[in-house]
């Protein structure tokens, strides 16, 4: 079992712990599943709301983001396609929080498999506990507008608009309560749920609790958390750069000039990251300022396709060098993926100590349903052979 300090030090741990093969597996596998259904889902959106194929590619390549001025039925299309994607990216830190937890507990042979097999059993708890309370504000919000339907009668409505001024005003306040305790359900859900198996109410309830009794702390833990995966991504985008420039260098040693530069610019251009309108300023130029510092700017703004080296090979070639490129960027983004989730089962960890006087680590396994069903077969199979047993031995005597 590892050692916490139960303080702020251990966030630190992540950056360690984060940078594992298995976790950053299981996040690779969780972005690679989220982003194509997320990717066919939004193109669909598009295409129904009248924009041609090539025009989404030209602007966005194969992830589009949210279609703006379309009609309401592509906005439910693509909300589907995000909701796709925020659930298997929590049920991907469900698997990441288990592995991380066993690995605490000193199982650093935890598998893969199981994790996954955890996710899928018990993720939905951290799946539905947000939802739930995501629907609960939107009950709130229809019953405030239908009591506002009352304001209309006259002499009547102003009078109940004054009386109910206050009640509104609290149940507001608590409405943004609720969003704050959401956002918390998202942030540390998948940890709760990777280190104990909790169901969605009880999920409901550390979120509470983490916010009610520890909220400094968890805001303090959360910021460190994000410096830590910034530094994280940040390295492993700069080097990840640099072996593509010396996978180039080593390669224009022997094929031909025009031929490599060819096949790598139309590669360029099947990427592209698109960065939301939405985006802060500040956000916007930092992310931009770094991926042209690491010497990537063909990510932002792809060059134009040129006739491909010796035909139909050529093209073969830079389609699938250009998929590389994506499954680079995304092996980028599951160590961001897999620090996160492990700081975030560490941060767990200490704020149950600390609120609870309580280390999880030290807590032994239960056993799962699925495998107190699959004794009971066993378990009758042995009573009837002990039956039988006796049988034979009675008619013996």
């Amino acid at each position: 079992m590892t050692n916490l300090h139960f303080n702020y030090k251990d966030v630190f741990r992540a950056g360690r712990l984060g940078f594992s093969a298995k976790k950053i597996w299981v996040a690779f596998l969780g972005f690679l599943i989220a982003f194509v259904g997320y990717g066919i889902l939004s193109y669909i959106a598009f295409i129904v709301g009248g924009i041609e194929i090539s025009e989404i590619w030209e602007a966005y390549r194969l992830v589009p983001i949210y279609p703006i001025g379309l009609p309401w039925y592509s906005w439910i299309i693509w909300v589907i396609g995000l909701l796709w994607w925020i659930c298997v990216a929590l049920l991907s830190g469900v698997a990441i929080s288990k592995i991380t937890y066993e690995q605490l507990k000193g199982d650093e042979f935890y598998e893969v498999k199981e994790a996954i097999k955890f996710a899928l059993k018990s993720g939905k708890s951290a799946i539905l506990a947000p939802f739930v309370l995501i629907l609960f504000i939107i009950a709130l919000l229809v019953m405030g507008i239908i009591l506002a339907l009352i304001t209309w009668i006259p002499y009547v409505g102003q009078l109940f608009f004054m009386v109910m001024a206050i009640p509104a005003f609290a149940v507001c306040l608590f409405i943004i309560y609720l969003a704050i305790v959401t956002f918390v359900c998202f942030y540390i859900g998948p940890s709760i749920v990777g280190e104990t198996a909790n169901d969605t109410f009880d999920t409901l309830f550390e979120s509470f609790s983490v916010i009610n009794d520890q909220p400094w702390r968890f805001i303090t833990y959360g910021i460190l958390l994000l410096i830590v995966v910034a530094i994280g991504v940040g390295l492993l985008g700069f080097f990840s750069a640099k072996a593509i420039f010396l996978a180039q260098d080593v390669l224009g040693i022997i094929v031909p000039a025009d031929k490599l530069e060819n096949i790598l610019s139309n590669a360029a251009y099947y990427v592209k990251i698109t960065i939301p309108p939405l985006c802060p300023d500040n956000v916007y130029n930092l992310v931009t300022s770094y991926i042209e510092s690491i010497g990537m700017p063909n990510l932002l703004w792809p060059p134009d396709y040129i006739d491909a080296y010796q035909g139909w090979a050529g093209r073969i070639s830079s389609f699938g060098l250009g998929m590389i490129y994506y499954l680079i960027i995304l092996f980028v983004m599951s160590l961001g993926g897999s620090i996160f989730w492990a700081g975030n089962t560490l941060i767990f960890t200490v704020l149950v100590k600390k609120k609870d006087d309580k280390n999880l680590l030290e807590m032994k396994e239960e056993v799962f349903e699925e495998t107190k069903e699959e004794a009971k077969p066993e378990e009758k199979k042995e009573e009837k052979a002990q039956r039988a047993k006796k049988k034979e031995t009675e008619k013996k005597k």
